[in-house]
């Protein structure tokens, strides 16, 4: 299935995002190419890279693929040197092209690397998860770990074209798609656009297998894609996007620090229930919105609570989150669907609500 490309504009080149078949890469290669560097996640089917070998070969371009596990080691400073070091070992010049074939994760780190490499290097991104589909690899936000804060170094670099080939999702196992699912329903719940009625109310809307219909898929990425068009550089606007993010990134530093991991759709899941209760608590927000946003999360299988941990620990994690200002930590705060707000908030507030999320987990 192709549709119309969505398009993310900018002063230093546009991204085209596509719905096609991977068999569809000939037609949106660009000329004047002299390497392809395909970066592939290794759980990923080999063949589903072999119509973007072919096209190289056909037209005399050389080809390389490295495979990587994916995960948020590729975050850290040795996953991330290490694409470095694969780059100069291709000898990628300013005219190759970098490919990421895999999910958030690795389209991070090395959406990272091709923006210092040669200072920006042009990249392609074919998100193989749907959590990427829908938002890790829209927007052009790369980002790497740091002293133990995620995403603490980072860049806007914008992929030249983003193929959403959906059919690999059927790769992925049930739970991986699961995850997915908490930015889908975040993108709807911040446009209060008929997807989000779809998805409460349409007992197709949400299959057994959790892959999205085209539609549905389309609709969560153009979410995205809009609010990133009015604020390319997260200057305003585009902050409310981390709606559940700033608890969930430190959720998930803090289950790394204790040797475990919590997955990133399952962390923001958990943030946004917290963020819908801590607008409760703020004034902002309303009784109705926080079972309503917890009955959508838990119609797709993710957790809305959390069980005991260190709130001290995460209290320290949240204030080392790249959003605070002067030592004060803005929160996104959801007051109905396709109203939110960003706001600081007391520590002693954000304590509580931490406190009885806990109790009622």
């Amino acid at each position: 299935m192709s549709l119309n490309p969505l398009l993310i504009q900018s002063s230093t080149g546009d991204c085209k995002i596509h719905m096609q078949s991977l068999h569809d890469f000939d037609l949106w290669l660009p000329n004047g190419v002299t390497s392809v560097l395909v970066f592939r996640d290794n759980k990923i089917p080999e063949h589903c890279s072999t119509p973007l070998q072919a096209t190289c070969e056909e037209r005399g371009i050389p080809f390389k693929m490295e495979n990587l596990q994916g995960g948020e080691g590729l975050k850290d400073p040795k996953g991330w040197q290490n694409i470095i070091e694969v780059m100069g070992q291709a000898s990628l010049d300013r005219a190759g092209r970098v490919v990421v074939m895999g999910g958030g994760s690795l389209g991070d780190a090395v959406g990272f690397a091709a923006s210092v490499w040669h200072r920006g290097t042009p990249w392609l991104a074919i998100p193989t998860t749907l959590l990427a589909m829908v938002d890790a690899h829209i927007g052009g936000k790369t980002a790497v770990h740091q002293g133990g804060v995620k995403n603490r170094i980072g860049s806007f670099h914008l992929p030249e074209q983003v193929i959403v080939d959906r059919s690999l999702l059927a790769t992925l196992p049930l739970e991986e798609r699961r995850q997915g699912w908490a930015e889908l329903i975040k993108a709807a719940w911040l446009s209060d656009t008929p997807l989000l009625h779809q998805l409460e109310n349409d007992a197709d809307a949400i299959s057994e297998d959790l892959i999205p219909s085209p539609e549905v898929l389309r609709s969560a990425m153009s979410v995205k894609v809009s609010i990133v068009n009015e604020d390319l550089h997260e200057s305003g606007r585009r902050e409310i996007l981390n709606l559940g993010h700033t608890l969930a990134h430190a959720l998930e530093m803090e289950a790394i620090r204790n040797g475990s991991f919590l997955p990133h759709g399952s962390a923001v899941s958990i943030g946004m229930v917290f963020s819908a209760r801590l607008a409760k608590e703020c004034g902002v927000g309303s009784d109705e919105h926080v079972p309503r946003l917890i009955q959508l999360l838990q119609k797709v299988g993710l957790p809305t609570n959390m069980g005991p941990l260190d709130i001290d620990q995460v209290l320290k994690a949240l204030h080392s989150d790249k959003k605070t200002r002067g030592g004060q930590l803005r929160w996104v705060l959801p007051v109905n669907p396709g109203n939110v707000i960003v706001d600081t908030v007391e520590s002693s507030r954000v304590r509580r609500v931490l406190e009885n999320l806990e109790r009622d987990s």
